[in-house]
């Protein structure tokens, strides 16, 4: 019973927090850059930060994301937010599209990455050309653009095997998403 209210308390708390934060965006314009803008996480963002009325670069090179996506989302904000927004097709390894992306933004939410430990494995210098260098193409374009903040998403994957676990040692993996908040300038 504790525990419910608890939970309700919560659950309130961090409602009125989205509010505050969603009233704060609509209260002053700002624009935003998402990388991965095409991907699930990046597409979410997208429509929420559009629907706040803020100015948003997209930058994308579709190697998992879904134009899909994009489409869903101009048809769910209409063409009055979606003329808000700026798409660049390009790839965060290449730091020109970083500095270009970057040039005249408040704010970068870094989503590009290849998630995939397979991937990782199989095919180590792709996955280490966009999860390394491209956050880091990414990072310095934000610091010379003097950028307020950059937020990125961290894909962790960990190797586990459960407690107790009845399949004679079988592992599975396991999926955490932490997201680091990192202030560039003030």
């Amino acid at each position: 019973m504790a525990r419910n209210r608890e939970q309700a308390a919560a659950r309130e708390y961090v409602t009125g927090q989205i509010v505050d934060i969603k009233r704060a965006l609509e209260a002053r314009g700002k624009c935003w850059l998402v990388t991965g803008v095409a991907g699930f996480i990046g597409s979410n963002l997208l429509e929420m930060l559009l629907k706040c009325d803020q100015r948003v670069v997209g930058m994308d090179n579709f190697s998992t994301g879904r134009r899909q996506n994009l489409y869903d989302v101009q048809q769910c904000v209409g063409p009055t937010r979606w003329a808000n927004f700026t798409f660049l097709e390009c790839d965060t390894a290449q730091p020109a599209a970083c500095a270009k992306a970057c040039a005249g933004v408040d704010y970068v939410l870094h989503q590009a990455a290849l998630g995939s430990v397979p991937r990782s494995i199989a095919d180590p210098q792709v996955v280490n050309q966009s999860n390394v260098t491209g956050f880091l193409n990414v990072l310095v374009a934000a610091r010379d653009a003097k950028v307020k903040r950059f937020i990125y998403a961290k894909l962790q994957r960990s190797l586990w095997a459960p407690p107790g676990s009845s399949k004679g040692g079988a592992c599975h993996w396991k999926t955490a998403v932490t997201l680091r908040r990192h202030q560039m300038c003030q």
